[in-house]
């Protein structure tokens, strides 16, 4: 057999072999029960790599090309044990892995003598000390899933980037709009489905985690007075070594809602029933998990006619802890659920049932502070002010909802063939119903950033005047849409 041949077979085996060494892919399940454990840390500690496993409790990741095999791989989720392995023990995809609970438990001198609000009280003081201060840039990941009456209607996966100017005091109480974005994130591949509905309501996940309102989160939330709430210790948990402090929260007056109520500080509301995991020694928080219920009435948008009534949102924002105490967002999501009720321009509206989720996951940190001309370029939008209050002047349309994401994504088949990302519980599944009319790939390919193939739809809809929305602009704006 001709040396060339045989050589050619070699090398393709050898990155066969090699591609598939490096997919890292897994569970984490109870070793008591059984049960998957969703939101799980694994962190290569040395690379600052790594995800969160899903709502099923799976992972996969890529080993990056300088990992190596001695490397420390750290599981950890609050209530368990933390298992540490090595990166030689992650090659065997897939693996399971198996956290034991903790059986620790906090005294209950403390749980009954301890005043709740003195650990939120440290906690919001302590910001400026757990939180990382400097600039760093994020990879990230970002899925968008909608249903209508139970049925899957449209489905988007994003890969991009996070920059965060860091934590600093003075952006807490600084309202949630554009001039006040000193976190901002953009994309570059994505994959989108065609959407079987489109209401003014469509996207609001999208816009809280997509547009860096939730990653920031644990800025944005602290401008509050201690006496809005009331205070429930609901115990003590571990999260590897740390033990952690279960601190619940319920609105007992309007001061939540007064505030929620002004422009910009809608999330406010998402403090209305929350409960916080908070480090009992350095009172960092390691995990959010936020709910926000709303009265049963409708409601019109005046602009566009449209009837609907808003029920719920809620989330989860989840952190890491570094060797040095400082803390990292790692992973959050969303969900928004309400009714549809129709527009005043239609003569048999449908009524729907509407549950929209998003969730954004943290894949690779670099520490590398970028230039002002470095994030433009990067981020495709001008960039104003100076370190460490830098923010983004993003096009007026992004928040307007005539740019889908922030960036410029662009489907590339290609990159999706080679890109493995964190997994949805049940995803294959709703992909193939969601192929029953086209086939996925194609209405991937027919994904345009700007919407202004929507235009006509809306002004038939809406009955308003053909230069109603006329966005012009958008052409020159550096992201090239």
């Amino acid at each position: 057999m001709n040396l060339r041949y045989l050589l050619w077979i070699f090398l393709c085996f050898f990155s066969l072999s090699t591609k598939s060494q490096s997919l890292v892919k897994g569970q984490v399940t109870d070793s008591s029960t059984g049960d998957p454990i969703p939101f799980v840390n694994i962190i290569i500690v040395d690379l600052a790599k790594g995800t969160v496993s899903n709502l099923g409790g799976e992972f996969n990741f890529k080993l990056p090309e300088n990992a190596q095999d001695q490397m420390e791989v750290v599981f950890s989720h609050i209530g368990y044990e933390s298992l540490r392995l090595v990166v030689a023990e992650l090659k065997d995809s897939p693996i399971s892995i198996t956290l034991d609970p903790s059986d620790y438990e906090l005294n209950q001198a403390i749980v009954l003598d301890f005043d709740p609000k003195k650990i939120i009280e440290r906690a919001q003081a302590n910001l400026k000390n757990t939180q990382y201060g400097k600039p760093h840039e994020v990879e990230v990941f970002y899925r968008e899933l909608i249903w209508v009456n139970d049925s899957i209607q449209g489905l988007a996966r994003a890969k991009g980037y996070l920059h965060s100017e860091g934590y600093q005091q003075r952006h807490s109480n600084k309202p949630s709009t554009s001039g006040d974005v000193y976190n901002f994130m953009a994309f570059d591949q994505i994959q989108k489905s065609e959407y079987g509905i489109l209401t003014t309501m469509t996207g609001r996940p999208r816009s809280a985690v997509g547009d860096l309102i939730f990653p920031s989160l644990i800025y944005r939330l602290w401008d509050f007075k201690i006496n809005w709430f009331d205070y429930e210790l609901l115990g003590g948990r571990k999260i590897g070594d740390r033990e952690v402090y279960v601190l619940a929260i319920k609105a007992k007056n309007g001061g939540v809602k007064n505030k929620a109520n002004q422009w910009g500080y809608s999330h406010y509301g998402l403090l209305e029933e929350a409960v916080f995991y908070i480090d009992q020694e350095d009172y960092g928080v390691h995990m959010m998990e936020l709910l926000q219920n709303f009265p049963s009435e409708k409601r019109v948008n005046m602009n566009v006619g449209q009837t609907y009534s808003q029920k719920s949102r809620e989330g989860v924002v989840k952190f890491r802890r570094d060797q040095e105490g400082k803390y990292f967002f790692t992973y959050a999501n969303y969900t928004s659920r309400y009714t549809d009720f129709g527009y005043e321009t239609e003569e048999n509206p449908t009524i729907r049932e509407v549950k929209e989720f998003a969730e954004l996951y943290a894949m690779q940190f670099d520490m590398k502070v970028l230039s002002n001309e470095e994030l433009s370029e990067k981020y495709y939008a001008p960039i104003v002010g100076t370190i460490p209050d830098r923010t983004i002047s993003h096009h007026p349309d992004l928040y307007n909802g005539w740019i889908f994401i922030v960036g410029k994504p662009r489907y590339n088949k290609e990159f999706w063939g080679d890109f493995d990302y964190p997994a949805y519980s049940g995803e294959k599944q709703l992909e193939i119903q969601l192929a029953k009319q086209k086939p996925l790939d194609d209405q991937f390919q027919q994904f345009r950033n700007n919407q202004f193939y929507l235009l006509p739809i809306l002004r038939r809809r809406h009955g308003l005047r053909e230069n109603f929305w006329n966005r012009t602009a958008l052409y020159q704006h550096p992201a090239e849409y």
